[in-house]
């Protein structure tokens, strides 16, 4: 109704009043009064267009911001790149320097060496006269001993006659002194303490109005980097291979060190943990320390390993599946294997000529009392060994495809049927074999579970695809989204598809929970290892330097063993437990 009449109709609008008016009370009392009064429509219309003169300001901003944002990622990218390039300038400065002292001790050696050998000439031939003057004296003396025995004519005969030599003069002959090497060391003053360099920078302005900001333009001509004994040095360095090299278990389960971050350069350590929307920004969690493994079918290789595990008293599972077989390695790395057992069947079939059945493993877990319970794609069945490798039981019943496994605290294992839907409990006695079965809950294709210390199950839900996958493999095919439920078989915590408001879950192809409690989550379609805190939030824990992760699990010695599919190994790094997370 019209503000001033509350009667009639609002038609116009008087600026000045900034109220809505009717026909007549416009004329009454506004325009008499000189004010700005139009029609509602044109009013609003012109007020929509001075909003939206603002909206797009605001709107340009926006995009100012945003490209400022970009030249900001763009100067931290440079940078990384340069301190790369400076750590490598170091240690090529310091290999160098290595290089030079190497060389100074084999010319310090060999002149040691000379001189040993002059003295060893010297005393050699002083050993050679000695022994010729002691030949001399011992001849003398048989001689004057016969002399004395001879009866008392023979000898004054001999006398007389003057058959008597004269006496010898050895002390004459002999040289009593003679000239040695003496070696010593003479030590290189140095008035500073020797240093491989030291680090020199440059202040420099960077212009965020570029569209192509970065450092690389910056930096040209300036003397930023490592200066050594004899100035800078420039240039690429290589970056040493052995750094990937293949290692064997031994090494890799007892000595990969959980220390400082600083001891150790990968890939990780420049984006692994970089922050993303909704991650954390602090230092770096993860660091790269080794690879273990390669593709082959001996013991300790891998053909399409796609999934680990690892035991309370530290033994590593892997499934190989492209080997048909579960590796297990003890805390020494001596590897062991377990194959499909041996049956009459396979002798029948071996006598007509016809392929012999395989175990092709899925997804393993093992139990704390010992038990270790395989998914076989072979006949769709769940396979339990001891850890010696004895055959104890098989289960069918009710399962269409089973997947993935995983062990309670309880003993029990847990078994995602992906094509069923649902999610079983198997009770297992390693005398008598299954004891009992039931369903946990159901679930859309459930491919993936993990278990932790409370006995809440997690599981992948949904399918997702890696479509940078090569041959077509299905185990490459990974979860959506995220549920868990717990022992009394009521639903709890999901992680939706978009995790966060800007991040989401390409293709999941593992999972472990750490000794925090924190859920761990393989993504091969990000080719990343995400951490979710039970707090709330999420971390990027490695983003560069994997191929194809389908598992991960966390041990008690702080490392983290991520298992690489298409790069047959796996890859172990560092892991702090630290709180770094946020919200998103």
């Amino acid at each position: 109704m019209c503000k001033s009449c509350c009667n009639r109709l609002p038609r116009q609008y008087c600026h000045d009043c900034s109220t809505v008016l009717c026909e007549v009370c416009k004329g009454e009392g506004h325009l008499q009064q000189g004010h700005l009064v139009q029609p509602i429509k044109v009013a609003a219309e012109q007020r929509r267009k001075e909003l939206g003169g603002k909206l797009g300001t605001l709107r340009d901003v926006m995009g100012e911001i945003q490209k400022k944002k970009t030249a900001i990622e763009n100067i931290s990218k440079s940078l990384r790149q340069k301190y790369r390039a400076v750590q490598q300038e170091y240690t090529a400065a310091e290999l160098q320097l290595q290089e030079e002292l190497s060389r100074s001790r084999k010319i310090f050696a060999a002149s040691l060496g000379e001189v040993e050998k002059l003295n060893a000439q010297v005393l050699e031939e002083q050993t050679y006269l000695l022994n010729l003057a002691e030949v001399k004296v011992v001849s003398r003396c048989d001689y004057l001993t016969v002399r004395v025995r001879q009866s008392d004519i023979a000898l004054l005969k001999d006398d007389g006659a003057g058959s008597d030599d004269e006496e010898l003069d050895l002390r004459s002959s002999l040289s009593t002194q003679f000239q040695l090497q003496e070696p010593a060391l003479v030590r290189m003053e140095h008035s500073k303490p020797l240093e491989v360099g030291h680090l020199t920078t440059n202040t420099y302005t960077v212009n965020t109005e570029d569209e192509k900001v970065g450092l690389e333009n910056t930096f040209k001509g300036d003397s930023v980097g490592v200066a050594g004994p004899g100035g800078a040095t420039g240039g690429a360095v290589r970056v040493s291979d052995d750094l990937y090299r293949d290692i064997d278990m031994v090494s890799a389960l007892e000595d990969a060190a959980c220390g400082s971050p600083g001891s150790f350069k990968s890939k990780s350590l420049d984006a692994g943990c970089e922050s993303t929307a909704g991650a954390s920004s602090g230092p770096p969690v993860c660091q790269f320390v080794k690879k273990m493994g390669c593709k082959g079918a001996l013991p300790g290789m891998f053909n399409l390993p796609v999934s680990i595990c690892v035991t309370h008293q530290g033994e590593l599972l892997v499934a190989d599946r492209g080997n048909c077989r579960v590796q297990i390695f003890n805390r020494k790395g001596l590897p062991r294997e377990i194959r499909r057992n041996a049956s009459i069947d396979n002798f029948v079939l071996s006598f007509f000529g016809a392929d012999l059945p395989n175990l092709i493993p899925l997804s393993v877990a093992v139990t704390p009392q010992g038990l270790i319970g395989v998914t076989d794609n072979y006949d769709n069945s769940v396979k339990v060994y001891t850890m010696d490798g004895h055959y104890v039981a098989c289960h069918k019943n009710q399962l269409i495809k089973p997947w993935g496994i995983t062990a309670m605290p309880s003993g029990q294992f847990v078994v995602s049927d992906v094509e069923g839907g649902k999610l079983w409990c198997l009770a297992v006695d390693r005398n008598v074999g299954i004891v009992s079965y039931n369903r946990l809950c159901s679930a859309v294709r459930p491919k993936f579970v993990t278990c932790d210390a409370a006995g809440t199950v997690y599981f992948t839900q949904g399918l997702a695809l890696n479509f940078e996958k090569q041959q077509n493999e299905a185990h490459l095919e990974g979860g959506f989204s995220i549920g868990s439920v717990g022992t009394d078989g009521q639903l709890g915590k999901q992680f939706s598809h978009f995790f966060s408001e800007t991040e989401d879950f390409r293709c999941i192809t593992g999972m472990c929970v750490d000794f925090n409690g924190d859920l761990l989550v393989t993504d091969s379609g990000r080719k990343e290892i995400l951490q979710f805190p039970k707090e709330g939030g999420f971390n990027i824990l490695i983003q560069e330097g994997l191929t194809c992760p389908v598992g991960v699990v966390a041990t008690q010695k702080g490392q983290l063993l991520v298992l690489d599919c298409w790069d047959h190994c796996v890859k172990v790094y560092t892991y702090i437990h630290k709180r770094h997370s946020s919200t998103s």
